[in-house]
């Protein structure tokens, strides 16, 4: 019985030690979270007993879920919970990118093709792959359908688009 209080006894002062982080730990937590997220301006930052909390304004979903994947890797096992709070508005095409070629480097490419994809569902017949930033097109259209395919790439704002691999009927 006594061996069970004791047993008892320190298990609750484990979890109570566990439970009350001290407001300095989640300071310090706060500026390593900070510190990930330089690149990120606009993006508060907020800890309370391990708990982060993210607040702000950023061009894509996926932008704010590299955001919160950062503030994982920052604060790693001295998180309890994220609570990612991040608006998500969709600027000018033109300026996401700018923004994607700053933060997120690699990933352009793939948010490039995605709204290269969606473009692409109109014009069955056209492939097309994205490299730094380049979408290169293949495949045959109607002639008169050329210039609306090229105007809806030029849209998405690439580097620059390469339709030597387009032939038109």
């Amino acid at each position: 019985m006594r061996l069970n209080s004791l047993l008892c006894a320190g298990l609750g002062v484990l979890l109570a030690t566990q439970a009350c982080r001290s407001p300095e730990s989640d300071d310090k937590l706060q500026s390593t979270i900070e510190a990930a997220l330089a690149d990120n301006q606009g993006i508060e930052v907020d800890v309370e007993e391990g708990n982060v909390t993210l607040d702000g304004q950023i061009g894509s979903d996926s932008l704010k879920q590299l955001i919160e994947d950062k503030v994982k890797q920052a604060g790693g096992t001295d998180i309890k919970s994220i609570h990612n709070n991040i608006m998500v508005n969709l600027p000018e095409p033109e300026d996401a990118r700018e923004k994607y070629h700053e933060i997120v480097e690699g990933a352009v490419d793939s948010t490039l093709t995605r709204d290269v994809n969606r473009v692409l569902e109109e014009f069955p017949t056209i492939t097309a792959q994205v490299k730094d930033g380049v979408i290169i097109a293949t495949g045959n259209i109607e002639k008169a359908k050329l210039d609306t395919l090229r105007k809806k790439l030029e849209h998405i704002k690439p580097k620059s688009i390469d339709m030597k691999g387009v032939t038109s009927r």
